[in-house]
């Protein structure tokens, strides 16, 4: 039976799980080693009746530093650092010990000593550990250095201080045909590596059809919610090309529930018809197995909340305008769409809030999740309640049961650039009474009571959406986003594709801090 050839995504599949896996391996290795130099330490004691003193005090002490690295090492690796220079730098320490153990057994008790001492007996295995690393070149390396190490000692050393009538195995001639084994061991492993990293990229391959939702080849989860989960995939259809694609697949416990089911098809139904640079397009909708997916474009960035969340004193103004201009042009796009017959839809996204807003490295700004969205046409989802919206960015119309139009968008996209401008949420995001007393009764602050450097004009621009009185509040997107485009400026664009550069570096840190939750930890400046 002849075996699938690996894909390319296959094979960026398993070099991104190398890459994302060499802490973990690391450490494993880190923990054996600890272990390994510890116990040869306290054998090199307890054989000190048969080597002597000075030796056996000199190879536990190199043993105890080599311990005490390796244990060093662990820690660190467990508490979240890594770098990965740091596996070429353990291949070089491992290669080179028993090196240090023959410059000391020489010193010690000769070089005829050295040259029989038990340790050189492992070297071919400290070279071969190097396979755990997973890289060709590295375990070429690793025998080409012990090989190398192998020589320099003997010739440098050793050579010098042996009698003329040493034994044969002891010679230069069985010397180098060792030093070549060693450098060929190194050559196996690497073999051995390059053979495993083949079969598991053909495994890849052979699983694809059953795990990988047929064209797609799923990689990491970068968002969920209650119903579905969404994946950064690979399109990879036979063909040779690739694609980046975002994957959103109904969570296990919701495959056969028939209602969620609907509003899935409804919104791969509905984003099938919209095509503008500021809504994240919908390109293929199907079941797979018991699984319905959904895959739609890929922002290479994060979503509003994220960027909102590490600024806690709000995002610049010029990164704000920008926002707002981008994000007010997808609700006009999307309130002004017809059916296939002319008929106006009267769209209503019903869920615009900063986790459905997209924001990429570019500054691009794109309007996601239309599950919920409403239209005049009639929907029997929307008609039942099925879902409201997100807690926190709801309309007082959508609160109350009242008919909704795009002006209910508006509102949350006040919301939206309220937090924007101040770095912290203006309703309960709890739901429930708390949040209905709020969004219906509460006075609502200026931006600039929170963010004293907020402009007048800013202030009216965001109050006149989260006017509570629908007559009062701005009527179209356009119109609201008249006086933000009058406030743009150049690096609108540039300065909240920092933020969301900044927001990454942010979370990186954050997850590398233990002890500090993320929603704990300072936020980045305005």
């Amino acid at each position: 039976m002849a075996v699938a050839a690996p894909t390319n995504a296959g094979v960026r599949a398993l070099r991104e799980h190398l890459v994302k896996d060499a802490p973990a391996r690391e450490s494993s290795v880190a923990r054996f080693m600890v272990f390994a130099t510890a116990m040869s330490g306290m054998a090199a004691l307890a054989l000190q009746p048969l080597i002597g003193s000075r030796l056996s005090y000199s190879l536990a002490a190199l043993l105890g530093m080599l311990a005490a690295w390796y244990g060093t090492q662990f820690v660190l690796l467990r508490r979240g650092w890594f770098n990965p220079a740091v596996g070429w730098l353990n291949v070089a320490i491992e290669v080179s010990a028993p090196a240090l153990i023959f410059l000391v057994d020489a010193r010690a008790r000769g070089p005829e000593y050295a040259l029989t001492a038990p340790p050189l007996a492992i070297w071919g295995t400290l070279v071969a550990l190097s396979a755990l690393r997973g890289s060709r070149a590295l375990a070429v390396a690793a025998g080409g250095l012990a090989a190398v190490e192998y020589l320099a000692v003997y010739f440098f050393v050793a050579f010098p201080k042996l009698p003329p009538d040493i034994w044969v195995t002891l010679q230069a001639p069985m010397i180098v045909t060792r030093a070549f084994l060693l450098f060929c061991s190194g050559l196996v492993t690497a073999a051995f590596v390059g053979h495993f990293n083949r079969r598991a990229e053909e495994a890849l391959a052979a699983v694809r059809a059953r795990d990988v939702l047929g064209k797609y080849l799923l990689h990491e989860r970068i968002g969920a919610g209650g119903m579905a989960e969404v994946f950064r995939a690979s399109y990879s259809p036979e063909g040779g090309f690739e694609k980046t694609v975002a994957v959103k697949k109904i969570l296990p416990n919701y495959a056969d529930d028939l209602d969620f089911i609907e509003l899935f098809r409804r919104e791969a139904a509905l984003c099938s018809r919209l095509n503008h640079p500021n809504v994240v397009q919908v390109m293929d909708f199907g079941r797979f197995g018991d699984t319905w997916f959904l895959a739609m474009e890929h922002v290479d960035g994060s979503s509003l909340k994220r960027v909102i969340d590490a600024h806690k004193l709000g995002l610049p103004l010029a990164a704000v305008s920008f926002l707002a201009v981008e994000l007010l042009a997808a609700l006009e796009y999307v309130h002004a769409r017809n059916a296939a017959d002319g008929t106006p839809l009267k769209l209503v996204h019903r869920d615009v809030n900063p986790p459905n807003i997209l924001v990429s490295t570019l500054g691009e700004v794109k309007l996601t999740d239309f599950g919920i969205a409403s239209a005049a046409v009639g929907v029997r989802m929307t008609q039942a309640g099925y879902i409201k919206g997100k807690p926190g960015y709801l309309a007082p119309e959508q609160l109350t049961d009242k008919p909704l139009d795009g002006r209910t968008d508006l509102f949350s996209v006040g919301i939206t650039l309220w937090e924007a401008l101040t770095g912290r949420p203006l309703f309960s995001l709890e739901g429930g009474d708390t949040e209905k007393y709020e969004v219906l009764e509460m006075p609502i602050p200026l931006p600039s009571a929170i963010r004293p450097e907020v402009p007048a004009e800013w202030d009216a621009a965001v109050m006149q959406m989260l006017e509570r009185d629908l007559t009062k509040r701005a009527p179209t997107a356009r119109s609201a986003a008249v006086p933000f485009a009058s406030m743009l400026q150049a690096d609108g664009q540039k300065l909240l594709a920092q933020a969301v550069k900044d927001a990454a570096a942010y979370r990186e840190r954050a997850s590398n801090m233990l002890a500090a939750p993320v929603d704990t930890l300072p936020g980045l400046p305005g």
